[in-house]
């Protein structure tokens, strides 16, 4: 979102609300300049007992609502963007300039892999349970959208399929390739594997748990002095407790580039969630050899085994790693591939590009006056 909306406020005039609930002083700090107003809107008290009391898959705060209201009703605008699905909630039903939905991940495909992936009988309940929710919330709850963006061309087809007929837009998820560069190469010292992202967020700490448990001891019994990184904000406590000989669980960091820049060989192994996954992008740019899992790569257009290396079960995800760390050169030409195709095709000024020829129709196309 950071850099879509410095994207948009180099071409147009925007206006940005949000709820503020981290860091609203840096928001401001950093965004400077790229907003002609923003306004960050303080959560309503009791939302505990709405969420307890809701039936939509959404909490929807009233004074973030009231403020949005307020704003469509008081100002011209030509279009408004939702970031997430989450949000639509909050758009008036009765808006009558086009409704643009950047979507991140289309559809019900996390939910239902988390369905068949996460065992338990509680974790089958409480995914069913999402399930029917959110499948209630699309069928019937979804406001006339103008556009839909989604990350990548598997998310385009997935939401034709729901939605014949819907205007879709590729905005890719992306990486700064300015900020994010390679280091020197890491061929000296004990071999460190890192995985990275917020450490609360299901898919992520379902990946740290698999990581350590049924990855980390292979490689140790072939390495000894073989490092596992969990490096990411807000650590789950099973994420957490993993934390011991070999394993650091950093929380959060100030900057990531120096843990990337510390790392042999990347790992991601996603079997749950969806969408294209920017921790990837990031590694890339950084030029690291990565491993990943099939659902970890999806959406990011790399050619297996020439950027990156898929393994979808414990056996082969040990040995990729392990072919990785006994073979340097490997793991360069692998990183430098890696590193070329973030350049070539997920630069954000390249990805978010699609995004001024439609704002430049949208307010072109404008009728009511302002």
């Amino acid at each position: 979102m950071f850099h879509m909306v410095r994207f948009l406020g180099e071409r147009f005039d925007i206006d940005l609300v949000a709820p503020a609930f981290e860091a609203v002083d840096e928001a401001k700090r950093l965004l400077q300049g790229s907003c002609r107003e923003m306004e960050f809107v303080p959560p309503s008290p009791g939302s505990t007992r709405r969420r307890l009391l809701r039936l939509s898959p959404y909490e929807t705060d009233p004074a973030l609502a009231a403020a949005i209201r307020t704003r469509l009703a008081r100002q011209c605008y030509a279009a408004v963007q939702v970031e997430k699905p989450a949000m639509l909630p909050y758009v008036p039903p009765d808006t009558p300039i086009p409704i643009v939905l950047d979507s991140w991940a289309f559809g019900l495909a996390g939910i239902l892999r988390a369905l068949r992936y996460e065992p338990g009988m509680v974790a089958r309940a409480r995914n069913v349970l999402r399930l029917l929710r959110f499948s209630a919330f699309d069928a019937f709850c979804w406001p006339a959208i103008d556009s839909v963006l989604v990350v990548s061309e598997v998310d385009r087809q997935r939401c034709l399929r729901s939605c014949p007929g819907q205007r879709t837009l590729i905005v890719a998820n992306g990486v700064d390739c300015t900020a994010i560069r390679p280091g020197a190469c890491r061929d000296s010292g004990p071999p460190v594997l890192t995985f990275t992202g917020d450490m609360s967020f299901t898919p992520n700490v379902d990946a740290a748990l698999f990581l350590a448990s049924q990855i980390f001891p292979a490689l140790r019994q072939v390495y000894a002095d073989v490092e596992l990184h969990l490096v990411g904000r807000k650590p789950d406590p099973r994420v957490r407790a993993l934390q011991g000989p070999g394993i650091t669980v950093t929380g959060e960091v100030d900057q990531m580039l120096p843990y990337l820049h510390a790392t042999t060989v990347y790992v991601a192994p996603h079997f749950t969630g969806a969408g294209t996954r920017t921790k990837i992008l990031e590694a890339m740019a950084a030029g690291l050899p990565i491993v990943t899992t099939s659902i970890g790569l999806e959406g990011i257009e790399a050619l297996p085994g020439r950027a990156v290396l898929i393994a979808d079960d414990p056996s082969s995800m040990v040995t990729a790693i392990l072919k990785l760390l006994a073979d340097p050169t490997q793991r360069h030409l692998l990183g430098s591939a890696a590193r070329r195709l973030a350049e070539e095709r997920y630069d954000w000024r390249r990805c978010l590009a699609p995004l001024e020829s439609l704002y430049t129709a949208l307010l072109a196309s404008r009728t009511l006056p302002c």
